[in-house]
């Protein structure tokens, strides 16, 4: 059981920094919005050029390195969306300095480094939220709670898929490097495993996995299929391809991860458009962030947003999204039920804002984020040896 934090006195916003101001940020920082119980305090990246447009953009104070943003910037929390290999080091840094952490997934690259940021948390007294987890989102958290119900009875089988373009998209040598937390499964993983963790109760049991390198432009993971056994009995069927010839968007009304139509210039293969061939030099990297966060005009209309497609089997009946809510099949046919916006990097800060209010561990938490990490890691191996991998580290779904 994750101690309870210690240190929760903190300012009315919460003052938050992001360290890492490359494309993660750029979704994360529309959250920040007049009104909100948290503001941005200021940020964080080892670019002189993405520190300065930082602050032409949003007024406020970026630094050289997350030791400084915590050292001398005005924050309270610190939301560390730099690579994969730094989590562990920039995350330690903050909580040294007695600052929360919000981390991106993956939470680190190694389970050992999952432990050392606990501790360092736990140690100084300071909340860790894993970040960037599909399940803050309305539908996730709406099937979770018709499965506690009961009306369905227990989950007998989940069937959640991914197909889209990831490895198609502008990629930084690292992004592409599985020895540096590169490839689908580090990248991409752990949204699929932490929706079906927290659907099917979080304690997976044992997991078999293969995952591939079928673009020989690229030397990472490009796919993966699993199975994952939970205690209960219930299994988990998961897969994700991202070589970019079919979109799963074909089998979601057209909506995707924003919860808007995918339409016109996105949807894809393009035969205008040449496949890509290798990693992106640093400035074609830093154009997409750039594009992302100064998108405006018209807007599609806003549905729930899909990560994929998820289906949800239960003893009395079946699950699965709606454009604007959920589907809901029984012996009495089919009934819609509409959910709520609440999607958006905004329901991350929310938490935690909340977990320090109420004094309370925030969820997700650290211990889950390594739960979730030791299941990608068994999907790699497993599919290196063949053979299936029980796991030890897993925590359930409050």
């Amino acid at each position: 059981m994750a101690a309870k934090p210690k240190k929760n006195s903190v300012k009315n916003p919460l003052r938050v920094g992001v360290a890492g101001l490359g494309v993660a940020s750029s979704q994360v920082l529309p959250a920040f919005r007049d009104g909100a119980p948290f503001a941005l305090g200021g940020g964080a990246d080892t670019s002189a050029e993405a520190r300065e447009a930082f602050t032409r953009r949003y007024g406020k104070p970026a630094f050289g390195s997350v030791e400084a943003l915590c050292a001398e910037g005005d924050v309270d929390a610190v939301w560390i969306s730099t690579p994969n290999t730094v989590h562990m080091e920039h995350t330690i840094a903050a909580a040294r300095a007695g600052k929360h952490v919000i981390c991106e997934k993956p939470m680190a690259v190694t389970l050992q480094q999952c432990d050392r940021m606990i501790r360092a948390c736990e140690d100084a007294g300071v909340h860790y939220l894993q970040g960037h987890s599909k399940i803050y989102q309305a539908p996730m958290k709406a099937i979770r709670k018709v499965i506690r119900s009961g009306k369905l009875g227990r989950v007998v089988q989940i069937h959640a898929a991914n197909f889209n373009d990831w490895l198609q998209r502008p990629r930084l040598a690292p992004e592409v490097d599985t020895t540096k937390g590169g490839g689908i499964v580090y990248r991409q993983g752990p949204h699929i495993v932490d929706i079906v963790r927290f659907i099917g109760g979080g304690m997976v049991d044992n997991v078999r996995g293969i995952s591939g390198r079928a673009d020989r432009h690229f030397d990472t993971e490009g796919h993966f299929s699993a199975l994952l056994e939970f205690d209960n009995g219930a299994t988990a069927t998961i897969t994700f391809n991202g070589y970019g010839y079919f979109d799963v968007t074909e089998l979601t009304w057209g909506i995707g991860e924003s919860g808007r139509v995918q339409t016109g210039a996105r949807s894809f293969p393009r035969a205008d458009k040449p496949r890509i061939k290798g990693p992106a030099d640093p400035a074609r990297k830093r154009a997409v962030a750039h594009d992302r966060d100064s998108a405006g005009g018209v807007k599609e209309e806003q549905h729930q947003p899909f990560f994929g497609l998820t289906v949800v089997f239960c003893e009395k009946g079946v699950i699965r999204q709606s454009p604007d809510g959920l589907y809901i099949y029984t012996q009495k046919g089919r009934e819609e039920v509409p959910l709520p916006s609440g999607h958006g990097r905004g329901q991350e800060l929310l938490e935690l804002v909340d977990a320090i209010g109420q004094k309370r561990p925030a969820f997700p938490d650290g211990h889950w984020g390594k739960a979730t990490l030791e299941v990608c890691l068994a999907i790699m191996a497993s599919g290196r040896d063949g053979k299936v991998r029980r796991l030890k580290h897993q925590v359930p779904a409050p």
